[in-house]
């Protein structure tokens, strides 16, 4: 182990308070850099007609030197890099055909040295690498991009253009992955999942108050949406309008709903374990309904209902195990109370939300399954057509006419669409390394207990309704949607390897012990 790892975490005495000590780093410097986005640049540009961009340095730079003179610099740019790939600040340098164009994101000024500096320190410790779910989820990702930027050059009668943007855009999701995972490799789990839900929380603030204004804030560098409207609905006194525009600044408000259900059961693992945290986790989930129901989206009402039935399941679970092995009887039946209360209310919130619509439409709808499954059937057909290499990506939404579609249509499934796009092998390798991640974190259940049990079960969730909602939405494109998927499983890689690694027994403390994933204190 390199001697700047081994000063920080050595020792049984220092290991877990040098820990709680960097985790709180983290949790500063993210609060700060999120207040200087979300809240500073924009009340700024509002009140001097400063542009947007100059701001955005401005209070890049006031980050770099409150880190730098805090001593904390590259704990501050982890930070940086976490919550940055959680707000659409880009600039566009090429546009091509259709969708395809090639960006510089805020968030890659940060991650690509970051990267370079994390993977020496991490090289310098000389890892091991073993064939398990941890290789096979990094080397199957590695292996996709590299087939996407093939299949993109390959084409098979597609634009080459629009292909090597749709790889470049996959390349950046790799980035972020390796990330996380040597982020977490070397601090803690939390040190990614607490920035990612402070970063979460500023763009739940920003939607509150896109709904509130009844249209966009003005500030569409920062990644906020168009004023697109859907509908309305009624909710209370008040009719409030549907459609894209409440999406703080991840780009649109489907793409923040897709943001917001990885957040959901992560934030309440983290309420359980600080109880002050509840009333604002509560509150979180009250605007997240809210922000999801004026996103008009049918897949994110269903992918909702779907969450709160299976983590609920299992948090219930949970309940019961813990007290029932730690606590008396008692203690068991008044967290079965517990449980079913939170039922209640869940079911209560969603019942008064489906009831406030307008009596003319539904919030669900089928006019759309038709085209869908037509769509499906054509990415399949293509993939076998093209069985290598695929069409290249973006390419399907540039020719959707040629396959007998309406112009300008993508597939509305990321699995299906990255079939179409790099043939069965690179289909098959998304989907590998998708499985591998989601078989890790549930091996991290499995071996855990308590509080750190509660948070894999929370992540493993969060990933099964990144699935279950992108199966139904045009989401292969979405920047801020994806690249917080793959830092959540990059961060689960990089738990499960801090974990799992040889540690040497140090004063009668077996090496678990000094996981940074493992129990964690609460």
């Amino acid at each position: 182990m390199s001697g700047h790892l081994a000063e920080r975490f050595g020792t049984a005495d220092n290991a877990l308070a040098v820990g709680e000590s960097e985790v709180r780093t983290y949790v500063w410097t993210a609060l700060l850099l999120t207040t200087l986005i979300a809240v500073c640049v924009p009340v700024v540009a509002a009140a001097s007609g400063l542009p947007t961009p100059v701001l955005v340095v401005v209070a890049g730079l006031c980050y770099l030197a409150v880190v730098f003179a805090s001593g904390h610099a590259l704990a501050g740019l982890a930070s940086a890099a976490i919550v940055l790939t959680l707000f659409d600040i880009s600039t566009t340098l090429v546009e091509g055909p259709g969708i395809a164009m090639i960006d510089v994101m805020a968030a890659d000024v940060v991650t690509v040295p970051l990267l370079f500096v994390l993977l020496y320190e991490f090289l310098d410790d000389r890892p091991s690498v073993g064939f398990n779910g941890r290789s096979i989820a990094t080397f199957g990702l590695i292996a996709f991009v590299v087939w996407a930027f093939v299949a993109g050059l390959v084409a098979n009668g597609g634009s080459s253009g629009a292909g090597v943007m749709y790889a470049i855009e996959q390349l950046r999701n790799l980035v972020v992955f390796a990330v996380a995972a040597l982020i977490v490799h070397r601090s803690d789990i939390r040190c990614v999942v607490y920035p990612f839900l402070i970063a979460v929380a500023g763009n739940l603030l920003l939607s509150l108050a896109q709904i509130v204004n009844e249209g966009m804030l003005g500030f569409p560098f920062l990644g906020e949406p168009p004023d697109r409207y859907l509908r309305s609905f009624v909710l209370g006194s008040f009719e409030i309008a549907t459609g894209f525009y409440a999406g703080g600044f991840v780009g649109h408000g489907r793409e923040l709903v897709m943001v917001l259900l990885l957040a959901l059961p992560l934030a309440v693992a983290v309420a359980i374990r600080r109880a002050w945290l509840s009333p604002f986790v509560a509150a979180a989930a009250v605007v997240s309904v809210l922000s999801i129901r004026v996103a008009d989206t049918d897949a994110g009402w269903a992918t909702l209902i779907l969450l709160g039935l299976g983590f609920g399941a299992c948090l219930t679970l949970w309940l019961l195990v813990t007290a029932k092995r730690r606590h008396s009887i008692a203690v068991t039946a008044s967290a079965s109370v517990v449980a079913i209360a939170v039922w209640g209310v869940i079911a209560r919130v969603l019942l008064f939300v489906l009831q406030s619509g307008d009596g003319d439409t539904s919030i669900f709808r089928t006019d759309t399954l038709a085209i869908r499954i037509e769509e499906y059937v054509t990415a399949i057909q293509l993939a076998v057509k093209y069985p290598l290499f695929g069409i290249g990506g973006k390419n399907f939404y540039v020719f959707s006419e040629r396959y007998g579609l309406p112009a300008d249509l993508g597939v509305h499934n990321t699995i299906l669409s990255n079939l179409a796009a790099t043939g069965f092998v690179g289909g098959g390798l998304y989907l590998l390394a998708a499985l591998a991640v989601a078989f890790v974190a549930f091996r991290l259940i499995v071996s855990t207990d308590g509080i750190e049990r509660l948070l894999w079960i929370a992540m493993l969730c969060s990933m099964a309704t990144f699935h279950a909602y992108s199966s139904w939405m045009a989401a292969y494109h979405w920047t801020v949607g994806n690249a917080a998927f793959w830092l959540l499983a990059g961060a689960t890689i990089g738990a499960a390897s801090r974990r799992y690694r040889g540690w040497p027994t140090n004063a009668g403390v077996e090496k678990d012990e000094l996981s940074t994933t493992g129990r964690v204190q609460g």
